[in-house]
């Protein structure tokens, strides 16, 4: 079954010369995002999620 909305995250994500966004989320907002991410197809949130934490470990201070 297809879902359009999904289907332009997959389809965004292939597309290089798509516009980018910034987003500013706390630790708490952006593990509900993850969280709900997980409850999709993997080949679907996987990459998305790569992505997020990703960038989020490049933000947080290194541990002692």
């Amino acid at each position: 079954m297809k879902n359009p909305q999904l289907d332009n995250l997959v389809d965004a994500s292939e597309q290089p010369q798509e516009p980018t966004l910034t987003l500013n989320v706390n630790i708490n907002e952006i593990n509900v995002i993850l969280a709900a991410l997980a409850e999709l197809p993997h080949r679907v949130s996987d990459p998305i999620m790569r992505k997020l934490m990703e960038q989020a470990q490049g933000q947080l201070p290194k541990p002692n």
